[in-house]
């Protein structure tokens, strides 16, 4: 599970393993040891040298403590004081996050704190192999245990909220950042067979636009779902046309990813088309590709590239 790492930080693992062994009470075949060597394993020496092996231990078995108990599914998130120093550090936190193993986790998170403004100081992000019972309880660490799955432990070292409400704020954007990843990595291959089988139905579609604008749409999302293309959300919509505006009513049980409808960011069921917009839902062009007016919050903060396949 762990593979080959250089040795000094072995041996600095190593000092962190004995300190914790000093100051907490081990069973003998307890699985704090494997837990240390898997959590500290892709921390550098300097990060492992800029801390006490006594304070990178309380650490990490307060995320132990964490974790010891969580179903499937779950997200526990803690907000606790953060490392000791020599000169203190009454001005900083640490996150400590258990949840499922997904990408773009720890890009998400770090998006969070840029906007947010809050200084990173330290990551440790180890993703780790584990074997829980029926109740979540956690019964060993290790990639060869049967039926263990992998969960990402993440603790990240920030500045201190600046009071009780800012911390509030932070919690509740990194539980909203979390679910998004969550519902668009669920989705995914949802999405892609959703992308292709509109790619596959425009053949047999009788549009009223050139031939080769169609196959302009076919190839660009063919190459979409060639993995291309990072889906996070798709839905479907219905142009409802009036004397004075049209309306984009849209249908609930199509949101996949980040617009499904527990996830939508808009809180209307429809949107009110007039003017130039309504006058480009109506116009004959089977592709509408822009940018959305709404910042990903899922692997980078940057505005949702949008992609709408008109049906007629």
């Amino acid at each position: 599970m762990l593979g080959k790492i250089p040795a000094a930080r072995t041996a600095l693992i190593n000092k962190i393993v004995t300190a914790a062994r000093r100051t907490h009470r081990f069973a003998s075949k307890g699985i704090e040891p494997t837990y240390l060597s898997s959590y500290f394993h892709g921390v550098s020496e300097h990060d492992l040298r800029a801390h006490t092996p006594d304070s990178l231990a309380d650490i990490a078995l307060r995320h132990l403590d964490l974790g010891r108990t969580r179903r499937r599914g779950q997200t526990l998130i803690k907000l606790a004081d953060g490392l000791e120093r020599p000169e203190g550090s009454p001005y900083r936190v640490i996150v400590a996050i258990v949840t499922d193993d997904m990408p773009f986790l720890v890009d998400s998170l770090g998006v969070v704190f840029i906007q947010l403004g809050i200084a990173v100081h330290l990551i440790v992000h180890p993703v780790m192999h584990v074997r829980r019972g029926k109740t979540g309880r956690l019964l060993a660490i290790g990639a060869d245990e049967p039926d263990a799955t992998a969960e990402s432990w993440q603790l990240i070292e920030i500045d201190r909220p600046q009071d009780a409400a800012a911390a509030r704020e932070l919690e509740q954007k990194i539980r909203a950042t979390l679910a998004d990843v969550r519902a668009a990595v669920k989705d995914f291959k949802a999405m892609r067979a959703q992308t292709l089988e509109i790619a596959q139905g425009l053949d047999a579609s009788t549009l009223p636009v050139p031939g080769a604008d169609v196959a302009e749409a076919r190839a660009l999302l063919a190459w979409m779902e060639e993995q291309h293309f990072v889906f996070l959300g798709y839905r479907y919509y219905r142009l409802r046309r009036g004397k004075q505006s049209d309306t984009l009513v849209r249908d609930p049980a199509s949101g996949l990813g980040i617009l499904r409808t527990s996830r939508a960011r808009d809180s209307g069921a429809s949107k009110i088309l007039r003017g130039t917009l309504r006058d480009r839902a109506r116009a004959k062009t089977l592709l509408v590709l822009t940018k959305a007016n709404s910042i990903s919050t899922v692997h980078r903060a940057s505005y949702l590239d949008y992609v709408g396949v008109k049906s007629f």
